[in-house]
């Protein structure tokens, strides 16, 4: 199971002077994720939520927070800005946030090249890297104990399994597993 908050982490971390993606459902999982990336934020990157192309890139000092209105248009007049973006050079990254299959993600991957390459699989979808496979989470599960998740919890919760830090991981994680 991935951690989706690592995965955004991740994405401001991995350049800093560059542009993250990050994909959502819809808009109110995308407000979620705007004031989750905001937090996530130090102090020092004084994160700034715009919708405006030109502010994102006049703020090189602050963590931008692009939210489109129009998410095509926005899209495009990034990927034709990108040089804009590289005098003064960035010193915090250009959050954009765009719709899983939005007219934002189309225009993404049909007309702007330069917006993607700049990207470089700096993109991430945390619904996506919440969705697990329970089957094959199971299975990983039964390997690394010797026991099913229902079987593990039975003992845990009788009191027949430790009681420290990584039992606690587990147990979360079989309790995450467990059928009814």
């Amino acid at each position: 199971m991935r951690e989706s908050n690592q995965s955004l982490v991740g994405a401001l971390e991995r350049d800093l002077g560059g542009l993250a993606i990050v994909f959502c459902a819809d808009f109110t999982r995308r407000a979620q994720l705007v004031e989750e990336v905001a937090s996530l934020a130090s102090s020092r990157a004084a994160p700034l939520r715009t919708a405006d192309v030109r502010a994102a890139i006049a703020a090189h000092d602050r963590l931008v927070l692009l939210v489109p209105d129009n998410e095509r248009e926005v899209v495009l007049d990034l990927d034709g800005s990108r040089e804009q973006t590289l005098e003064p050079a960035r010193t915090q990254p250009i959050v954009l946030f765009l719709m899983r299959d939005g007219d934002g993600s189309k225009a993404l991957a049909l007309e702007a090249p330069s917006i993607w390459s700049w990207a470089s699989g700096n993109d991430v979808d945390p619904e996506a890297l919440s969705e697990i496979d329970i089957d094959a989470e199971r299975a990983s599960f039964l390997e690394r104990t010797g026991q099913t998740p229902e079987a593990w919890l039975a003992q845990w919760r009788t009191g027949e399994m430790p009681q420290d830090a990584a039992a606690y991981v587990l147990a979360y994680r079989a309790a995450l597993l467990e059928r009814a």
